[in-house]
């Protein structure tokens, strides 16, 4: 029994009725009555019941919006979700209704209260709503077990519990609701995906046994004459059959379960009596159910589940109890879910670069802002109508944007504050940032538009996933670039994932952003799924018009300025509360002194603040009255007054003006322990307690926020004041504060703190690390940012800078990894380069700190690309494995390259670094014919009609998409392809599926995106625009020619046809070329004619090109005799060129920032510029061409470049530069004096074609594309001789050695070579004599010797031989067709009683051949090896096979392909006791550690026992039997890129002294000392 009783005024009518009914019963059978009495009776029950139910029904109806809905809603969606919790109703109860004490939502505690709980933060919490209303007139078939399976369908079908499809569930149950659930958790028994997932019930008044009252409510339904009774209510009566089965079938499967049962202690007032509704006795289940908890609460049936408020002491016991249910289950079933919810939250930090904490902490002030919340249009902005988590709204809406502006000073920030607070109020998804002038990052539209995104994705788990979905497939961007974060974290990410609830910024201070106009520039023409509502404060900017009228169509925009009187109110608020602090002695002087106040303060809220704080330090009535006589109006004059006051403690002055630069200068607002350490750095201080220094010296100035513990200045104001000749003797200079502050930070760096370890040994001891000083985090992440700021003529600067470089820099890059954010790296290298730049500009690099510097501003971005994967995941790998692998020529690797007991590599290795980080052939026979770079997807356009796509990090080819015509046009938006040919233009999905196709009249000169839409330019000068989903047509416009040497009209038959197009990244200026020189430039929104960009001599343009930055208004014209030209997009004007000599220019591409401008031209060079400027920054030459195509990565690291033949990725270290600060053009104080000459090592083709290790000698052979034959010394890594050669025309394919030294090559031609070998005392191989030299009719597979070198197999794709060394005869051969072997491989069998033997493994099957009498059987043992591949991939082959002497352990690395790429997976399987029975037998792996986690199967290590292998994240690891049975592994190096290819031409080798041989660059590598390293993984 729920809510039967539910209004206060029901108890009593519903027992009238009753009574009265039993009455009209009486007289139906007592015959002393008339029967027109009898019926007037009846008619008087009849008619007084159908009063009541009219009654009830009205109020049923006036309530229908505060029952609740019916089936499953979300009422939180809790951030980190490791449990759902579900609220189920009783009878004639609702969703809502039954669980909230009237009609305020406030008091709807599953809503409003328990997710504020700590307990709860991991709980989603749903409520079920089902029709119970008994009052209905409507009649009703259904039964509890409906109602049970309507719950089960209900849960099982909730996208928020199909999400997390493991996650336990608790069951919560009032009155019926109680059956309900049991008879759900009964259903759920036969469905998999439920029946372990209900973990704990919660019963509040539950009749398990029936009530008494049911059956009475069943009798006065029936004799209404106008309902009829319910079988639901049925279920309800005591003794009913349907409660004891349930009760039964509930009692078998819940009896382990927690279970919480909670009965009711106060009777209903039921009008004539009262009562219990639920007795104790049925209430709880009892016996059997031995996790039974009971307890009662202090309330009736109705009000046990309606608390007044969290103070309620029935609501505080529930709530308690859930906790420590919910804490019972997360202990026991998701330890490993919280670990998983760190692990993304930390990877969700470093992907966005943020900070876990919001450090904004503003105070609001009781009674403020009222004013707000009264105004319609900001209850417009803030109620979303019907956008809730039930009403599944679909569809793109606008934005919201409240623009509230007024002058400095009158409590904006309050404002903010006090809006963010009433948000969180309401339980609403909020973000918010507060802007402060000065710090990098406080004052960053890129570092606000991070910190909203995590605070969303913290809130909401959809957001969350789906950033780490982009994170997980590489999405990368510059953490500094407001428009590449806008467009891949809230476009490609935010804005596509399932959020339906409205979501709600606050944004403060927007015009002490550096770059505020670029907001609203992302946000033109911006839709999102879901209402996007955006609060903003600030001044009035002098921009404002024009950004609302970039919005004006594309958000709901709302601006208004803070009423003087609404500042008036607050501010008399604001005295109010403080003026108790004013030590007066009647209400008369506070109230003279508010209206004092009041009077002067020109509604400026930070002046009021001021002098209440003075006023607060003064203790009499006289000095009271002095201090509001001497308080001057307006702020400058009021910071004067202060300046004043604080220069007359002169003997402390130092710290004063100390403090105030740190907080003035400081990259961001320091904590009081970090300020206290910076003081001590900076003036060599020690100040017992800082805030009192603070509050004591310059307290009107700066203030500590009490709950985090920051030091900041009062106001934006004070920093202007500050850095102004106001300020006097406490004028801040910028360039000098910088300095001062960057050479403390560098005092602290070169500490003994930062000190590397000095040997491996100190590194892997396990003694605890000191508690890093209080300023340690700041320094590490910000001291380049005041190098960037300091003055470059402070040599002091320069010399500490040169000695952190030298001592203590790697602990410094160790530091940053352990952050998991290698973009300080970068942004470090930026800010080096910029300090050098301006250096360069006054003087030349003379001074040995200026070559350091520079050197280390190129390494540092180029550790990150070439090694940030293994900083990541050990950032000790910085001190002993990554500097003895980085270029001879490079800082890290001369100072710190070469330890006694670190890596060492041998042989060939890399001078510079090499800016070209890939190369890829195309190995398709055709040419490229366009080029496009999408999110992380880079796509070509061939001549054939396909169109390849490749991952942009790891140039694996990722798919292919056919077409029957040449493509002209290639285009990637979001996860589409689309593609122009000369026939027609088509979209097509990621995996090459058609979505839509159209016939074109004309070819296309151009095919770009916007948001949604596709827009193509075709030759005829048409615009063309579809839905880029569909296809549906959405603007068909044309553009006709019109020359600018006269006014004439154009023809209506058409003019010139352009051959170039360009639209500006806003879409609304379209640039076409036309032959004969000429450059329209286009309105798109009105197709009206703008302008020309004209050139005097009316050249011919090859190249358009618009700058990407909206706030970059220039357009980009190279003509055909290479002139580059930057003209002005409004006015066509020419703003800049540059005369380019010597060669033509084939390609040009501009970076997504607009910063960098990319050329190719005619002479192999690659060039890069500055845009605005046209100064060249940088240059390298590579193999000449004559066809090239560039196009940048969408993160603007890298250049993607396109010849005939191949495809080449550039990173240059002069694409990481610094962003320019506002007021400060593209090129200013950061351009190059003279360009950077790039490295590019021209062969990369390898030349070394099969590599081989010798089984017991330091010694491993090559073939090379010559033919030759080479030994080399892997402990010098020196050639040692040149043993033999094929034919020079044919290079070698196949190598193999032996124990007693025969070897063996193979080369193209299918010409087969065996020496006799011998070595000298030092250990060199010379060619002893020739065994057998042969002819093969189709190309060598495989060449492998018997263990004791006796024989030799030889392995063609149609027959296998075998030799004997003895005489070089052939012992037998083995014939096959092409279709007996698909994978298969030959191995060398182990010795056995003498008996030489080989094994084949083809296609999973196991077999032995005798080597002496081969292609006989050496016995009939059939071994099936049951490995499986990864669902879908295709097995092509065996790349490696071995046998394990000792352990009898069979390795066996199988290659295969999923989709265009190729890799492979290394198996496990113990043979001990299966070779003895001469049966068939299947064999499984050992485990899955290498199958998941190896790339490579490199060897076996005689000295540790231990197989060897290189993983999937390209470090060289092992592991024994022993650890690999423990699920572990040991990982020892990483191994760059450019050491393993892509294609696996020659694959890396182990030596017999455990030396790791590579082929890189066509020369052989060998990495010494690598498996000393040793650091234990455990398989996760």
């Amino acid at each position: 029994m729920s809510d039967i009783l539910d209004q206060s005024s029901d108890p009593i009518e519903n027992l009238t009725i009753h009574n009265t009914t039993s009455s009209a019963i009486q007289s139906l059978t007592n015959e002393t009555y008339s029967r027109g009495t009898t019926i007037s009776s009846r008619l008087s029950v009849k008619k007084r019941l159908t009063s009541s139910l009219v009654k009830k029904r009205t109020i049923r109806d006036d309530e229908d919006g505060v029952r609740g809905p019916t089936g499953l809603r979300l009422l939180h969606s809790s951030p980190e979700p490791l449990i759902d919790l579900i609220f189920v109703h009783g009878l004639r109860g609702g969703s809502t209704k039954t669980w909230r004490k009237g009609n305020d939502p406030r008091m709807f505690w599953p809503q409003s209260w328990l997710p504020r709980e700590t307990g709860l933060r991991n709980v989603s919490i749903h409520s079920f709503g089902y029709d119970s209303d008994w009052a209905s007139t409507k009649p009703s078939i259904l039964d509890v077990h409906d109602f049970g399976c309507s719950l089960l369908e209900e849960m099982r079908n909730s996208p928020h519990l199909r999400h997390n499809p493991s996650g336990p569930i608790i069951l919560l149950g009032h009155s019926m609701g109680g059956l309900v659930i049991k008879k759900a958790f009964i259903l759920a028994r036969n469905v998999p995906d439920f029946r372990d997932r209900i973990k704990c019930f919660f019963f509040l008044a539950t009749p398990h046994r029936g009530s008494d009252y049911a059956a009475i409510l069943n009798r006065i339904l029936t004799l209404s004459g106008i309902m009829s009774s319910r079988p639901y209510i049925t279920d309800l009566t005591t003794g009913s059959t349907s409660a004891r089965l349930i009760n039964d079938d509930f009692g078998k499967y819940a009896n382990e379960l927690p279970i919480f049962s909670f009965y009711e202690t106060l009777g209903m007032n039921l009008g004539v009596s009262s009562g219990l509704i639920v007795e104790r006795s049925s209430a709880i289940l009892g016996p059997g159910f031995k996790n039974e908890r009971v307890q009662y609460l202090n309330a009736n049936h109705r009000d046990i589940c309606k608390f007044d408020s969290t103070n309620d002491p029935n609501y505080i016991t529930l709530k308690n109890a859930l906790c420590s249910a919910i804490d019972d289950i997360l202990q026991d079933d998701s330890r490993i879910g919280i670990e998983k919810s760190k692990e993304q939250i930390r990877a969700l930090r470093s992907y966005l670069g943020v900070s876990d904490r919001l450090e904004e902490h503003f105070p609001i002030v009781d009674g403020s802002c009222l004013w707000m919340g009264a105004r319609a249009d900001f209850q417009d902005w803030r109620d979303s109508h019907g956008e809730s988590l039930e009403t599944g709204e679909t569809g793109l809406r606008k934005p919201s944007i409240f623009w509230v502006h007024a002058n400095p000073g009158t409590g904006k920030t309050y404002l903010a504050a006090h809006v963010v607070s009433q948000l969180q109020n309401l339980q609403v998804q909020c973000a918010y940032y507060y802007f402060h002038a000065g710090g990098e990052s406080s004052s960053s539209l890129g570092h606000c538009l991070r910190s909203i995104a995590y605070q969303m994705a913290m809130a909401n788990p959809d957001i969350r996933q789906k950033l780490l979905s982009l994170h997980m497939e590489g999405s990368s961007f510059d953490l500094d670039d407001p428009h590449m974060i806008w467009k891949k974290v809230f476009k490609n990410g935010i804005f596509q994932s399932q959020v339906r609830t409205a979501q709600y910024w606050v944004i403060d201070a927007l015009d002490e952003c550096r770059k505020y106009r670029e907001l609203f520039m992302v946000m033109k023409g911006e839709k999102s799924s879901f209402p996007l509502r955006i609060f903003i404060t600030s001044r009035k900017v002098p921009d404002m018009d024009r950004l609302c009228r970039v919005l004006e169509d594309s958000a709901n925009l709302t601006c208004i300025e803070i009423p003087f009187r609404d500042s008036i109110s607050d501010i008399e608020r604001y005295i109010r509360t403080h003026i108790d602090g004013i030590p007066t002695y009647t209400l008369d002087d506070k109230q003279r002194i508010k209206d004092r106040i009041l009077d002067r303060s020109n509604a400026c809220f930070l002046w009021v603040r001021l002098v209440l704080d003075e006023l607060e330090q003064v203790y009499s009535n006289e000095s009271i009255l002095q201090v509001l006589q001497s308080i001057p109006e307006g702020m400058i004059s009021y910071y004067e007054r202060i300046i004043k006051t604080m220069g007359e403690k002169r003997l402390e002055k130092h710290i004063t003006q100390a403090i105030l630069l740190w907080t003035t200068a400081g990259s961001r607002n320091l904590t009081i322990s970090e300020l206290s350490q910076a003081l001590k750095l900076d003036i060599d201080i020690d100040l017992p307690n800082v805030e009192c220094a603070i509050e004591g010296l310059c307290g009107q100035l700066i203030c500590v926020d009490p709950s985090s513990g920051l030091a900041a200045l009062t106001h934006p104001t004070v920093r202007e004041f500050l850095l102004s000749d106001a300020a006097g003797e406490f004028r801040i200079s910028e360039p000098r504060a910088h300095g001062r502050i960057a050479l403390a930070c560098l005092r602290l760096l070169c500490s003994a703190e930062m000190q590397p370890p000095r040997s491996r040994r100190l590194l892997s001891s396990n003694a605890p690390r000191k508690e890093p000083s209080p300023l340690l985090d700041y320094v590490v992440t910000q001291f380049s940012e005041h190098i960037y700021g300091a003055s470059v003529e402070d040599d002091k600067l320069l010399s500490t800078m040169g000695r952190f470089l030298k001592i203590n820099v790697l602990s410094w890059i160790e530091r940053i990894a352990q952050k998991g954010d290698l973009h300080h790296l970068i942004r470090a290298s930026k800010n080096l380069k910029a300090y050098l730049d301006r250096r360069a500009k006054l003087q030349s690099f003379s001074s040995i700190e200026d070559i350091t510097i520079a050197d280390w501003s190129t390494d540092l971005s180029r550790i990150v690309t070439k090694f940030g994967d293994a900083l990541l995941q050990d950032p000790s790998s910085v001190y002993f494995i990554i500097p003895p692998i980085c270029p001879s020529s490079s800082a890290i690797h001369k100072q710190f390259g070469k330890r006694p007991d670190g890596l060492e590599v041998l042989g060939y290795r890399d001078e510079t670094w090499d800016d070209c980080i890939a190369s890829v052939d195309f190995k398709c026979g055709s040419m490229p014919s366009t080029i496009t770079c999408g999110e992380n997807t880079i796509a070509i356009g061939m001549l054939s009609g396909d169109i390849i796509l490749y991952n942009h990090r790891s140039c694996e080819k990722i798919g292919v998409i056919c077409q029957e015509h040449p493509v002209d046009l290639v285009h990637l938006a979001n996860k589409y392809v689309a593609a122009c040919t000369i026939r027609s233009v088509a979209v097509y999905d990621m995996e090459g599926n058609i979505l839509w196709k159209n016939r074109m009249r004309f070819g296309c000169i151009l095919l770009v995106s916007s948001n949604d839409s596709l827009i193509a330019i075709s030759e005829c000068g048409r615009l063309l625009k579809w839905e880029l989903s569909s296809g549906a047509l959405l603007e068909d416009k044309t553009f006709t020619y019109r020359s600018h040497n006269d006014n004439t009209k154009p023809s209506m038959f058409g003019g010139k046809s352009p051959f170039l197009a360009s639209i500006s990244p806003d879409m609304e200026i379209l640039a076409l070329g036309y032959t004969g020189g000429a450059v329209c430039l286009w309105d798109i929104p009105t197709g009206e004619l703008m302008g020309w960009a004209l050139d005097k001599k009316d050249k011919l343009a090859s190249v358009l090109l618009f700058n990407p930055n909206p706030d970059i208004n220039l357009l980009l014209v190279i003509y055909t005799n290479h002139d580059i030209s930057l003209y002005d997009t409004w006015s066509g004007n020419l703003v800049n060129s540059h005369k380019y000599t010597n060669m033509g220019i084939l390609s040009a591409s501009c970076s997504p920032d607009g910063g960098t401008l990319a050329t190719a031209d005619t002479r192999g060079g690659l060039q890069i510029w500055d845009f605005e400027s046209l100064s060249l920054l940088y240059h390298v030459i590579s193999p000449a061409m004559s066809f090239r195509l560039l196009s940048f990565t969408s993160d603007g690291w890298s250049i993607v470049d396109a010849t005939h033949f191949d495809m080449r990725i550039w990173s240059p270290a002069v694409l990481a530069r610094r962003d320019v600060d506002k007021g400060q053009s593209t090129s200013e104080g950061v351009t190059p004096l003279t360009p950077i000459e790039g490295h590019y090592e021209v062969l990369r083709k390898s030349r070394i074609t099969a590599l081989c290790a010798h089984p017991s000698l330091a010694i491993v052979f090559v073939g090379k594309y010559t033919g030759q034959i080479f030994a080399f010394d892997t402990q010098t890594g020196q050639r040692v001789s040149e043993l033999y050669s094929h034919s020079p025309e044919a290079f070698i394919t196949q190598l193999a050695v032996s124990e007693n030294n025969y070897i063996a090559s193979s080369d193209a031609d299918g010409v087969l070579q065996v020496w006799k070998l011998a070595i000298s005392q030092s250990a060199i191989p010379t060619c002893e004599f020739l065994i057998l030299r042969a002819s093969l009719s189709s190309p060598v597979r495989q060449l492998c010797f018997s263990t004791d070198g006796a024989f030799l197999l030889v392995s063609t794709a149609q027959s296998d031989h075998v030799y004997s060394m003895q005489d070089g005869s052939c012992v037998g051969s083995l014939h096959f067709e092409y279709s007996e072997r698909h994978a298969w491989r030959w191995i060398q069998g182990p010795n056995q009683d003498g008996d030489h033997h080989f094994i084949l493994v083809n296609d999973h099957i196991f077999q032995r051949y005798s080597a002496s009498a081969f292609p006989s059987r050496l016995d009939n043992i059939v071994i099936y090896l049951g490995y499986n591949l990864s669902g879908g991939d295709v097995e092509t082959g065996i790349r490696s096979a071995f046998i394990h002497t000792e352990s009898q352990i069979l390795v066996l690395e199988v290659q295969h392909d999923s989709g265009f790429l190729s890799t492979s997976t290394v198996f496990l399987f113990d043979l001990n006791g299966v070779l003895d029975d001469d049966e068939t037998v299947t064999l499984r792996p050992l485990n899955d550690l290498l199958p998941r986690y190896s790339r490579h199967f490199i060897g076996a290590s005689e000295r540790t026992k231990a197989f060897v292998f290189l993983n999937r994240d390209s470090w060289i690891c092992s592991a024994d039997i022993k650890n690999a049975m423990a699920r572990r592994f040991s990982r020892h190096f990483f191994v760059p890129s450019g050491y393993v290819s892509s294609s696996y031409q020659v694959l890396p080798v182990k030596s017999a002294d455990d030396n790791i041989v590579f082929c890189l660059h066509g020369e052989l590598t060998i990495i010494k000392n690598g498996l000393r390293f040793r650091e234990v993984q455990n398989l996760k």
